[in-house]
C-alpha cells in the first residue's frame, strides 16, 4: 500500500492543483491530461512531490518503523527521480531543484518560473496514447525524425 502510495498514488496533488490552484473544473481524463501536456499550467504547488516531504516521512519512519511508510518513501524515492528525467525535457536547467517545495514557494508556484519551452499541442491522439507517449516540444516536432550524419566510409567518424 505504501509503495503504491509514493510511487503512484503521489500524483493525486496533480489533481489538487488542477482544481484548487488553477480553477480547473473539467475533471475527464482527456481535458487534464491535455491541460498538463499542452503546458498550460501557472501555478505548481505539488505538495506531494518535494524533498521535504521525503525527509519528513523517512525520519518518521525511521523513528517508528511502520511498514508501509517505509513503502511511502522508497515509491518516492523511484517517482521522483523518473519525473525529474522524464519532465527536464521542459526545462534548460533541468528540475532537480523545482522538486524542493521550498524553491517552488519563493519562485510563487509559478509554472513558467522553471519551465522555458511551451510543449506543442496534442495531436488527435487517443486518451492512452497521449498518456504513454506525453507531451512533445514544438521544436522537437519539426526536426522531424533524427538521423545520424552521413560519413564516407573512408573518412573517420568526426565526435
Amino acid at each position: 500500500m505504501g509503495l503504491a502510495a509514493g510511487g503512484f498514488l503521489i500524483d493525486v496533488d496533480h489533481v489538487v492543483d488542477y482544481v484548487l490552484f488553477e480553477r480547473q473544473r473539467d475533471l475527464r481524463p482527456g481535458s487534464f491530461l491535455r491541460y498538463y501536456l499542452e503546458g498550460k499550467v501557472q501555478r505548481v504547488v505539488l505538495v506531494l512531490h518535494s524533498y521535504e516531504l521525503l525527509v519528513l516521512l523517512a525520519a518518521v519512519a525511521w523513528l517508528t518503523n511502520v511498514e508501509w511508510l517505509w513503502g511511502w518513501v522508497f515509491g518516492m524515492l523511484l517517482h521522483l527521480p523518473l519525473d525529474i528525467v522524464f519532465n527536464g525535457k521542459f526545462a534548460s536547467h533541468g528540475l532537480v531543484h523545482f522538486y524542493s517545495f521550498i524553491v517552488r514557494a519563493r519562485a510563487g508556484f509559478r509554472a513558467d518560473r522553471f519551465t522555458d519551452r511551451r510543449p506543442r499541442p496534442m495531436s488527435g491522439e487517443g486518451f492512452w496514447a497521449a498518456f504513454f507517449k506525453g507531451a512533445q516540444l514544438e521544436d522537437d516536432a519539426s526536426k522531424g525524425p533524427s538521423r545520424r550524419p552521413e560519413t564516407r566510409a573512408s573518412e573517420p567518424a568526426r565526435r
